[in-house]
């Protein structure tokens, strides 16, 4: 009976998703379009040990209410790198959006848009570091027509120098009504260019991870098929671990609760990790505090991974 209640409640997420009619998808291929980047005074490090850098994750559901509660969860937290998705409001624009945060908390900044919104504003994946970030690259990933919805699909990735050492991260946004196959093939060539990197790494953002089976990428189908377990194998088999197994669901639609965003760290451990509610957007961030494993910092806590709740 439970397994029958998700099934209409995710039947009717798609017939709700269908409704409107200006969002039919054409079949134009996605077209690259140009990062933004936002220079500020590089951090420096505090006299002492390094110390561990505290590495976020949310998507912010093209919000313009949210640049404070960003700003506030960035202070709480005391988070050095963000990995945005949705970074652009519906009436705005992305980089802009990205702009104003950036100076705020005084950080560095990568934006890179992958949809046009409005007809002049954009929306996409941002970068957000209390630390210099070098080597900034965009990656188109593989487009799929979804019938309604579609977007176009990139990975955002820069080198963090941290007081710990440089760190490669990977932001990421996945498609939504996929299966397992194509999701981990969206993933390939961000992942094939991570192979010859010689530094500890981080993939992270919304893989949209449900553990659903799409019949023609409109009717779902419960249980069918393990998303986050596919990610996780594919991911693992590079060297890459996640504190979140066993955390939360970072999204809850029509009482169903959805993992879909997560961090995966490689020659990293986690130190410390949570789940939080943050206002205006429908995810929950994710952060984990993290330093290179085998390294002195929290050598007390060497070789456990928590799980973050």
């Amino acid at each position: 009976m439970q397994s029958l209640t998700k099934l209409a409640r995710c039947v009717v997420v798609s017939l709700v998703a269908i409704v409107p009619a200006d969002v039919v998808d054409a079949a134009t291929p996605c077209a690259p379009l140009a990062t933004t980047i936002g220079q500020s005074v590089p951090a420096t490090a505090a006299p002492g040990s390094p110390k561990p850098a505290v590495v976020a994750s949310l998507n912010l559901a093209g919000e313009a209410r949210i640049l404070g509660e960003v700003v506030a969860w960035t202070h709480q937290r005391h988070i050095d790198v963000l990995l945005l998705q949705e970074v652009g409001p519906p009436s705005g624009d992305g980089a802009a959006f990205v702009a104003a945060l950036s100076e705020q908390l005084g950080f560095q900044s990568a934006y890179a848009p992958a949809d046009i919104i409005g007809g002049a504003g954009s929306q996409g994946l941002a970068i957000v570091s209390r630390y210099p970030l070098d080597d900034i690259r965009v990656y188109p990933l593989e487009h799929h027509h979804l019938r309604f919805r579609s977007r176009c699909r990139i990975a955002l990735t820069a080198r963090v120098m941290t007081e710990t050492g440089p760190i490669q991260v990977v932001n990421v946004h996945l498609d939504t009504r996929i299966n397992s196959n194509d999701r981990l093939a969206q993933l390939a060539p961000v992942l094939e260019d991570l192979v010859g990197v010689r530094v500890p790494q981080i993939v992270g953002g919304d893989f949209n991870t449900m553990n659903v089976g799409w019949l023609q990428t409109m009717w779902p189908f419960p249980g069918f098929q393990r998303q986050s377990k596919a990610v996780q194998t594919l991911l693992g088999a590079g060297g890459f671990h996640t504190p979140f197994v066993d955390g939360p669901a970072t999204l809850t639609f029509l009482g169903v609760p959805f993992k879909l965003d997560w961090l995966y760290l490689k020659q990293l451990k986690a130190i410390d990790c949570s789940v939080d509610d943050v206002r205006y957007s429908d995810h929950r961030g994710i952060w984990a505090r993290v330093a290179p494993e085998g390294g002195s910092i929290a050598a007390s806590r060497q070789g456990s991974r928590p799980s973050c709740q």
